[in-house]
Order: C-alpha cells, then sequence, then structure tokens
C-alpha cells in the first residue's frame, strides 16, 4: 500500500468526499430532515457534525497516513489484538458494497426505463406510477433487465478499481463534480416552483418542539457517521494514500463540510420538487423508497404532465446522478478491504479487486430476484446500522486509548499552520462522546428491535431475517479472526504462485 499515492491533494479530496457522498447523502438524509422538523435536524447533525464526525474522521485518515495502511495494519499498529477489529469493519463495508451495487444495477434499470415510464405515466394512476418499478422493472420474477444491469455495474465498479489511487481518483473527478452540476441544476429547477419558499421553510427553519424526541436526536448524529463514511475502514485505507505534507485537518475540514453541502443540496432537491409536484405528504425517510417510488412520480409532472420529453431529460439527470454517488460509495468500500487483503498476503491487488468484483457479482444477482427487497432491507440495517455501531464503539474507544501515546493530535496538525485540532477536544470526542453517540444508537437499536418487533425486524420472516441479517452480522463479526488465524507464509505462497 505505501507504493500507492494520490497524485494530487485535489485528487485525495474528490476521492473521499466521493466514498462519503452517497445514496445516504443524497436520499436517506432529505428524508430525515422531513420526518424531524427539517431546521431542528440540520442543527442537531450540524452541531454533532463539529464535536463527533470531524475529530474521527481527522483521526481516521491521519491513522492511515502516519501507518500507511487500510484498518487492520491500523487497528494492528495501534495494539496487536486489535487487528481482528479492522477486519471486520472493512469486510463489513465489503457487504455494504454488495448491498449499494445491488442498488445501482437498479438504477442503472431505472435509468433505462425512465423514458418509457414518462411516455406511459399520461395513461397511468398516481398509484401505479409510484409502483412502476416494483411491478413492471423488478417484478415479482427474475428480471434479466437487473441481471444484465448488476454485471454493468460491477463492471464500472472494476474499471474504476483497477488503476488504485490515479483510478480512484480520476473516477471521482465524475461521479462527485458531475452530480454536483446535476444536482444544482434539479434545484434551480424546484426553487422555480411557485410555492419553493414553502419548501425552503420546511427544510431550514427549525421546529423546536421537537427537541424533545429522543429518536431524533439518535437519528441526527447516527447520520453522521453514516455520512462520513467514518468507521468502515474506507478513510484509513485513503489516508494511507495520501502525497507527502498533506495538511490533514484542512483537508477533513474540506471534505466534512462539502459532504455536508451536497447532503444539504439534495434536501433542497427532494424538498422543492416535491412540493413543487404537491408532492409533500410523499416524502419518505427510506431511501429505496423515495428513489423507485416517489421521485418517479414527482419525475413525470415535473414540468406538467402532457410535457414528456422535458420529464424524460430530468428524470435521465437525475439517475444519472444517482448513478455516479452509488458507484463511487461501492468502489470506495471495496477498496476497503482489496488493499489490505493484498498487502497482508503479497496478492496482485489487480487480481484481488477482480476476484471480490466476481464474488460480490454473482453474490448481488440476489437484487434481479422476488427476493431483492427483503434481502437489501434486512442486510442493510444489519450490516449498516448494528455492525457499524458495535464495531465503530470498539473503534473509538482503541483509538482514544492510544491517541495520546500515538501523538495522533500532533499527525493531524503535521503540516498545519495555524489552525490545528485542540489534543484534548480531539481525545474526548473519541474517548467520550463518539463512543457514547455510538452505544445509545445500539442500545436503542436493540431495545427496537426486541421489544417493539419481537426479534422481526420490519416483519419479515424468520428464515429471511436469519439468512440476510444474523447470518451477516455473523459473517462480519467473525472475519477479522478468520483472516487472522490464516497461516501466513504458507497462504502467501500459495496465492502469490496462483496469481
Amino acid at each position: 500500500m505505501a507504493q500507492e499515492r494520490f497524485k494530487s491533494r485535489g485528487g485525495f479530496i474528490l476521492a473521499c468526499v466521493g466514498a462519503a457522498v452517497g445514496l445516504g447523502d443524497s436520499l436517506r438524509f432529505p428524508g430525515l430532515c422531513a420526518k424531524y422538523g427539517g431546521g431542528t435536524f440540520l442543527l442537531i447533525y450540524f452541531v454533532a457534525l463539529i464535536l463527533i464526525g470531524i475529530p474521527v474522521l481527522n483521526a481516521e485518515i491521519a491513522l492511515g497516513r502516519k501507518f500507511r495502511a487500510g484498518a487492520p495494519k491500523c487497528m494492528a499498529s495501534l495494539n496487536k489484538k486489535a487487528e481482528p477489529l479492522g477486519w471486520a469493519s472493512s469486510f463489513n463495508s465489503l457487504i455494504v458494497a454488495v448491498l449499494y451495487a445491488g442498488i445501482l444495477g437498479w438504477i442503472i434499470a431505472m435509468l433505462i426505463k425512465i423514458i418509457p415510464l414518462c411516455k406511459a405515466s399520461t395513461s397511468m394512476t398516481h398509484t401505479e406510477v409510484t409502483n412502476y418499478f416494483f411491478d413492471n422493472v423488478s417484478g415479482h420474477e427474475f428480471s434479466p433487465l437487473i441481471f444484465v444491469c448488476l454485471i454493468a455495474a460491477w463492471g464500472l465498479m472494476y474499471l474504476c478499481l483497477r488503476g488504485g489511487a490515479g483510478s480512484l481518483a480520476k473516477a471521482a473527478k465524475f461521479t462527485v463534480i458531475l452530480p454536483v452540476v446535476l444536482l444544482t441544476f434539479l434545484a434551480v429547477r424546484g426553487l422555480l416552483y411557485n410555492n419553493s419558499g414553502e419548501a425552503m421553510y420546511a427544510l431550514f427553519v427549525p421546529d423546536f418542539s421537537a427537541l424533545g424526541d429522543a429518536e431524533l436526536w439518535l437519528n441526527a448524529v447516527g447520520q453522521v457517521f453514516f455520512s462520513l463514511s467514518v468507521l468502515v475502514g474506507i478513510m484509513p485505507a485513503y489516508g494511507a494514500y495520501l502525497p507527502e505534507r498533506t495538511n490533514v485537518f484542512r483537508d477533513s475540514m474540506i471534505i466534512a463540510f462539502t459532504d455536508f453541502f451536497i447532503s444539504v443540496l439534495s434536501s433542497v432537491v427532494l424538498f422543492t420538487t416535491l412540493y413543487g409536484c404537491g408532492l409533500q405528504d410523499s416524502i419518505s425517510q427510506s431511501g429505496i423508497m423515495i428513489a423507485f417510488m416517489v421521485y418517479p412520480a414527482a419525475i413525470t409532472v415535473v414540468f406538467g404532465a402532457g410535457n414528456t420529453a422535458l420529464n424524460a431529460i430530468v428524470g435521465i439527470l437525475f439517475y444519472l446522478s444517482l448513478a455516479m454517488m452509488a458507484t463511487q460509495s461501492s468502489v470506495s468500500m471495496v477498496e476497503a478491504v482489496a488493499n489490505p487483503l493484498s498487502e497482508k498476503f503479497s496478492l496482485n491487488k489487480k487480481k484481488v479487486a477482480g476476484s471480490i468484483c466476481l464474488i460480490g457479482g454473482a453474490i448481488s444477482i440476489v437484487f434481479a430476484t422476488p427476493y431483492a427487497a427483503q434481502a437489501l432491507d434486512i442486510a442493510d440495517h444489519f450490516a449498516n446500522y448494528f455492525n457499524i455501531l458495535f464495531l465503530g464503539i470498539a473503534e473509538c474507544a482503541l483509538i482514544g486509548a492510544y491517541a495520546k501515546s500515538v501523538n495522533l493530535a500532533g499527525e493531524i496538525n503535521l503540516y498545519t499552520r495555524r489552525l490545528k485540532m485542540p489534543q484534548k477536544p480531539l481525545e474526548i470526542s473519541l474517548k467520550y462522546l463518539a463512543p457514547t453517540a455510538l452505544t445509545c444508537l445500539l442500545l436503542w437499536g436493540i431495545y427496537h428491535l426486541i421489544f417493539v418487533e419481537g426479534f422481526l425486524y420490519g416483519g419479515y420472516p424468520v428464515w429471511a431475517q436469519a439468512v440476510f441479517g444474523w447470518f451477516v452480522s455473523l459473517a462480519v463479526l467473525s472475519s477479522g479472526f478468520v483472516i487472522c488465524a490464516l497461516p501466513l507464509r504458507r497462504r502467501k505462497f500459495i496465492l502469490t504462485k496462483k496469481a
């Protein structure tokens, strides 16, 4: 890993922003804003971003640069017994990458179908339009279209991965800059609606009566971790690619606030579009529902029900931006495990990335079957909630305990001039604030799963939760111990010989 570097500071920032900005920012964030009083959610999120998110982001990037390695080696460098924790975080990212790749396949399919939908929508009811994807694209049987789109998704991801840090930075120029341009266009269109002021009021004006809602605080703080893509092995890997004399603190601030800006921009697009189309009651916190049920209904009437050409153009721009963001996020998650594996076992990285893409592609075929929706919902909840929170508690506690001994603040501030990361607030955030917030989120999730849902998340059958939920968590948590138990020298010889 030490041989690879981002060629420029701009490439590093774009790659990190691309890793952070994904479907959670463009879909889930606006939905949470709608559910929790708009400005109230934004206010709490922003405070949590400053107190918790930015310190954790700085810590992970700085550790990656200090040890020139991904999460497994960084954790082992702090404490030899903590290497399995780094591997578990990396493999959890791989699980999420498979889920994101599946959604990317859906997005590509919707990109293909948006023009026919806009043409047919003039003779369809609102319910038929909102159910169009799951009735006609995904369907209730195996979908050849989605199968082909999944192959295309993984092929695209491999092209972004095969060149290492250089290709990641090049890909980010398209998968970050272009979606921002497209989202800006859609936001401007939304602001031209007569009731855009009402939409902006709903988004930005806080509802202070909601401050007493504990669930609001938990979701706002939790979204900080999810939005920044910390605690999942990505940022240490990217930190290892940093060019010499990079100002970690300054660049981390740029990454965090750019991520926040794009989240808000996505919220402006959602609020103004739905309010302008009279669909404000359809705003949901479910990203899947927003992307494949709510937005299609809005897109087909965005320039008037009969103006199918302009509506189709908006639809193409929207799903193209989603596809780019999903691609960059998925690629960064695969990178979080591909590089540590290639380094630990001295493997050819292109072949490791190719193998992961082949295996991931085979697994993601489930997205072309009738089990796709429940597999996605359950696996996403366990991997993107329970696993991240559990592993995040352990990681923050570990980093916080060793922050002083490895001079983490000094590493962050190594090339800073004026604005610096204070050591004491950094340690307080890592040792106390972040673990406490993550623990509260985890306990709330466990309580809700046991006492509210009776161990049946979403009301799904026991077999589905066992296969797509508990098995996923068990595989992730055990992966680190399995990797560390492998006979390294023999394994290294055999795999290198095959490569």
